[in-house]
Order: structure tokens, then C-alpha cells, then sequence
């Protein structure tokens, strides 16, 4: 079964380009998901099997690092990355702050964007131990 990838994106074409550059690869097939908006996002990681999200700062109607806390918050472990126009070090740090496992300025590489997300699906993420279960 393919892994899946939501991208959220306000900007149609650049979610287009995300998608295409996702989807290239042969080896290891992704399916990818895509939202408009920071509430649409929240829906579609919560309603079904999302192994990463890459992650807009600027959205309509929420900024990326609301959905990422968000996300945090509901216990949702899956990698974010953020991938933003935005270029100053207090936005990678909110970004880190919100619970971001990474971030990328666009225009983002082809190969770089590929690379990191075959990084971040390769690592097994395990949310907090249910109750009554033992940490590791």
C-alpha cells in the first residue's frame, strides 16, 4: 500500500507542483492528499491514514503552525514539513516550536523535496504510549 501525502497548499499550481514531484516517483509510489486551507487539512489527517504532511505557513484561513499545534495537540505523530516562502529564522523556529519536524523555502528542489520526504517516511514514528501500555 502506497504511503500518503497530504499537501497543504492555498495556492493551486504550487499544490499541483508538489503533487507532480510526489508522484514521480517510481520506486516507492505515494498517494497524495491535498487541502486549500488549514481546516480541510485538520479534517483529512484526522479522518483517515496520513504518514506525512507538507505543511504552508500561509493559509487563508489558519497559518500553518496552528494546524501543526493542532495536529500535535490530537496526538497525530505523523513528520511535518513545512514548505514556505517564508525565510527568516523566527519562522523556522515557530515552525520548530509548533511540533514542524522540518522546513524547506520554496522554491524547493525537486531532488531536495524528494529526498527529504523519502527521509522522513522511512523512519517508524510511535505516538505517546497508550494507557496502560509500557514506554519503550
Amino acid at each position: 500500500m502506497p504511503k500518503r501525502v497530504l499537501v497543504v497548499e492555498d495556492h493551486a499550481p504550487t499544490r499541483t507542483v508538489l503533487r507532480t514531484i510526489l508522484e514521480s516517483e517510481k520506486a516507492d509510489p505515494l498517494e497524495v492528499l491535498q487541502a486549500g486551507n488549514g481546516e480541510e487539512a485538520l479534517k483529512i489527517a484526522e479522518g483517515g491514514n496520513v504518514d506525512l504532511v507538507l505543511l504552508d505557513i500561509n493559509l487563508p484561513d489558519m497559518d500553518g503552525f496552528t494546524v501543526c499545534r493542532t495536529l500535535r495537540s490530537r496526538g497525530l505523530q505523523m513528520p511535518i514539513i513545512f514548505v514556505t516562502g517564508e525565510r527568516e529564522l523566527k519562522d523556522y523556529k515557530a515552525g520548530r516550536e509548533a511540533g514542524g519536524d522540518s522546513y524547506v523555502t520554496k522554491p524547493v528542489s525537486r531532488a531536495a523535496l524528494k529526498s527529504l520526504v523519502s527521509l522522513f517516511l522511512a523512519v517508524e514514528r510511535k505516538g505517546p504510549p497508550k494507557p496502560g501500555e509500557a514506554a519503550e
